[in-house]
């Protein structure tokens, strides 16, 4: 039962974190056009944010393994939550493209919630019950943040492109509240050691040159990569391909998060205790593959709605089965490490996203991204094939 009251500062955390990014998703590139930006200073501005993350994940990681996770997971949400005030606030300054890029610069550099919350999560769960709590915790954040996120961003831009920052700071206060108020420190086995700078980017060779980490890491990658090239990417998808509006765009992403709330809140749990985690996850890598694949054949609205129950059902089983067996792999003293290097991973393949997908959909056709995010999904489902039978 104490586990289960720890469980909901943690869902706050991770569901803000989520409702952040995806609450300016399809607004972003409209809301810097309004400052004048041209095609690649946007490219640069929806980066700029996940190259930021990428350089902070691992060292907050590791702090938090060393100092504990409450306090870091604080720095983090007031990082967010000063990010999105001046998000809000930029529209009102002198140079407001200038502000809108420090409030995604600050966001990053503080963006560590998720890695810190995935530690807590492994401190308090047991090992057979990690794979469904995380699809729980995080997997229903991420289906909540993209049913909510995309939907109210699309409302509140009919107020002005700063209501949806000041909202998403108003939640991101009540979230720094719930850590301040309900969460308490969890017992953990402290590391004899530990890097911070840049030795905490050559960490990860260390976890490369653990077998079961190696592999699992490779898989991630080719999971994290497509998945971010199609979230980031699908605004300009749709505007190119079937001439969606920003309302629109909201509203599928939107519908895309309430499948993943279905499939994670009933179905990570069966189909894990049914075909165990190894199996779950590569029948989610499958699924996600087969969605993206038939992104090339979409010419009209309806035809997103098989892409997104193959989508939304895959990545609903694959992350939260992946990370459960990641964190299984890890030295368990290495665990906020561990998860920090994923964190970076995705940081990683969310930088090189919307450069590569606005360089495939500009200069070939918008159907590539379909070809080429199916086909590096179908890498990580040979990968987890290789690795299960090693």
């Amino acid at each position: 039962m104490a586990n289960n009251r720890r469980l909901i500062p943690i869902f706050i955390v991770v569901f803000v974190d989520i409702l952040g990014f995806s609450i300016i998703l399809p607004l972003l590139p409209y809301y810097a056009s309004s400052f004048a930006a041209s095609a690649q200073m946007i490219g640069l501005l929806v980066a700029s944010y996940s190259i930021c993350q990428f350089i902070a994940s691992p060292i907050l990681g590791d702090l938090s393994d060393r100092y504990g996770r409450r306090p870091l997971l604080l720095y983090s949400q007031i990082g967010s939550c000063l990010g999105f005030v001046l998000m809000g606030a930029a529209i009102h300054m002198p140079n407001p493209l200038l502000w809108l890029f420090l409030a995604r610069i600050i966001d990053g550099f503080s963006g560590g919630n998720l890695t810190i919350a995935q530690a807590y999560l492994s401190d308090i769960t047991r090992v057979e019950e990690r794979a469904k709590t995380f699809g729980l915790v995080i997997g229903v954040s991420f289906g909540l943040g993209f049913l909510l996120g995309p939907a109210l961003g699309g409302f509140l831009s009919r107020f002005g492109y700063d209501a949806p920052a000041y909202t998403a700071a108003g939640i991101s206060f009540t979230s720094i509240m719930a850590t301040t108020f309900l969460l308490t420190e969890p017992e953990r086995k402290p590391g004899e050691s530990r890097a911070f700078g840049v030795k905490a980017y050559l960490r990860l060779f260390d976890y490369l040159a653990i077998p079961q980490l190696r592999m699992l890491l490779a898989v991630f990658f080719f999971f994290a990569l497509p998945f971010a090239l199609y979230v980031s990417m699908f605004a300009l998808y749709a505007d190119y391909q079937l001439r969606f509006s920003a309302e629109q765009t909201g509203y599928f992403l939107a519908f895309v998060g309430l499948l993943g709330i279905i499939w994670q809140g009933g179905m990570v749990g069966p189909v894990v205790k049914r075909f165990g985690e190894q199996r779950a996850m590569i029948a989610g890598l499958l699924a996600s593959s087969i969605g993206l694949f038939i992104v090339v054949w979409v010419d009209v609205w309806w035809k997103l709605v098989p892409v997104a129950l193959f989508f939304s059902f895959g990545n609903s089983i694959a992350r939260p089965s992946m990370t459960s067996l990641i964190t299984q792999a890890a030295p368990p003293d290495r665990r906020g490490g561990v998860l920090g290097a994923t964190t970076s991973i995705e940081s990683f393949s969310r930088i090189i996203a919307p450069l590569l997908g606005g360089w495939v959909i500009g200069s070939f056709h918008p159907t590539w991204l379909g070809w080429i995010g199916g086909a590096m999904f179908a890498v990580a489902v040979i990968l987890a094939i290789t690795d299960r039978k090693r």
